[in-house]
């Protein structure tokens, strides 16, 4: 495992600058060739410089985008502690990736035994402009780029720069991670052009410490249509509509060039963390349920959690839409914020309970108890209100 390498995510500073800085110290070295009573302003000018160079490498960094930066953008932030940065690998054992259209790499990564972490970048080659995952020719361009300043749809920004546009996929090969392992997506494009894609998904249970995997990376890219019926289509609501209405893109996919590329990656453990446990049965009759257990497990990057839960009373439940989830409440109250994750999902067992499972912002110290309160996520009515206490 790699500790984060602050000074790769700096970059390399343009061209302008660097030509600047090799003026003002060719300047300073002839200066000091000078009398002594000038080293003074050499001392301090070498002082300017070097707060050129740090303010230079601050502006790169700031247009190199990393797993914090996704999280950051989260609604309620990171929920992350300080302590996240040390468990990040950049730059992971990996093979492949490479292509004609686009090149793919994992850029950074964190398996901490619950969660698997990715920021993958797609490089393209000159003249392409790469679309994310969910995003489509008349989306804002300021979606994919996060500048709030341009108002094209992202193929009106391809037309007026010569681009082609093309849609990027990234997916788990299913063979160790499982096709059902990537549970949030997110998406960047940085100022070259390099996207960037964020992928998280739980750990497969009986993953060993040393985790290796395929992901299946692919460029289409997008090309007139036809006719309307090859084309792309959309969905979008008038103002006081409540069905979407469809229209074209006028695109279509180009399956004829599409790139297929697999970017094999290797990452190793992080933890293992601190894990709580409570068996304290709790009834909300008002939704028909019963809290059987609730499970903790602490990590710099969130504290998950799991509740599982039994239906006790079929009609109070079927009265709810099967919409009932549960939040976990602090001193006043209110919610406790989401964690890394993004979302949660609630799963049914074999023996017919369920798990919702997700995480909260990680936090330093474990809490002894939980205040866990069902609501309906439909109706957001709220239910009955229980407090457990939490053991090792």
């Amino acid at each position: 495992m790699k500790k984060r390498d602050f000074r790769k995510a700096f970059g390399t500073p343009d061209a302008a600058f660097v030509s600047t800085v090799e003026n003002t110290l060719r300047r300073l070295r002839e200066e000091e060739e000078r009398p002594v009573k000038r080293k003074l302003r050499f001392s301090a000018a070498i002082a300017i410089a070097a707060c050129l160079i740090l303010t230079a490498v601050a502006f790169a960094a700031a247009n190199h985008w990393g797993l914090f930066d996704f999280l950051d953008h989260k609604p309620g932030g990171s929920g992350v502690l300080p302590e996240a940065a040390d468990i990040v690998a950049t730059d992971p054992p990996q093979e492949g990736g490479a292509g004609e259209l686009a090149s793919f790499k994992l850029r950074e990564a964190v398996h901490d035994g619950e969660y698997i972490y990715m920021v993958v970048e797609a490089t393209p080659r000159e003249g392409l402009l790469l679309c994310g995952p969910s995003s489509g020719p008349k989306d804002p361009m300021r979606d994919l780029t996060g500048d709030a300043s341009l108002s094209m749809t992202i193929d009106e920004y391809a037309r007026q720069n010569d681009l082609q546009m093309a849609s990027v996929h990234i997916g788990a090969s299913g063979d160790a991670l499982g096709n059902g392992f990537i549970n949030s997506i997110d998406y960047h494009m940085e100022e070259d052009g390099t996207l960037l894609v964020m992928l998280a998904g739980t750990v497969p249970e009986g993953a060993s410490d040393t985790f290796a995997d395929v992901l299946q990376c692919s460029v289409t890219p997008l090309v007139p249509a036809i006719g309307e019926d090859d084309a792309i289509t959309y969905g979008y609501y008038e103002p006081d509509g409540d069905d979407p209405v469809y229209a074209s893109t006028g695109y279509t996919l180009d399956q004829e060039n599409r790139q297929e590329t697999e970017l094999s990656f290797t990452l190793s453990l992080a933890g293992p963390y601190e894990a709580l446990y409570s068996a304290q049965n709790a009834e909300y009759p008002l939704c028909g349920v019963r809290v059987d257990s609730v499970a903790f497990t602490a990590s710099p990057m969130a504290l998950y959690y799991e509740v599982r839960f039994t239906v006790i009373d079929e009609t109070a439940y079927a009265a709810t839409e099967e919409g009932v989830w549960f939040e976990f409440l602090d001193e006043n109250g209110d919610a406790l914020p989401g964690g890394a994750t993004l979302s949660g999902s609630i799963d049914q067992e074999a023996d017919g309970s369920f798990v919702q499972s997700g995480s909260l912002a990680a936090r330093e110290d474990m809490p002894e108890t939980v205040v866990l309160r069902a609501y309906n996520c439909w109706t957001k009515e709220r239910y009955e209100t229980n407090e457990l206490t939490l053991n090792p």
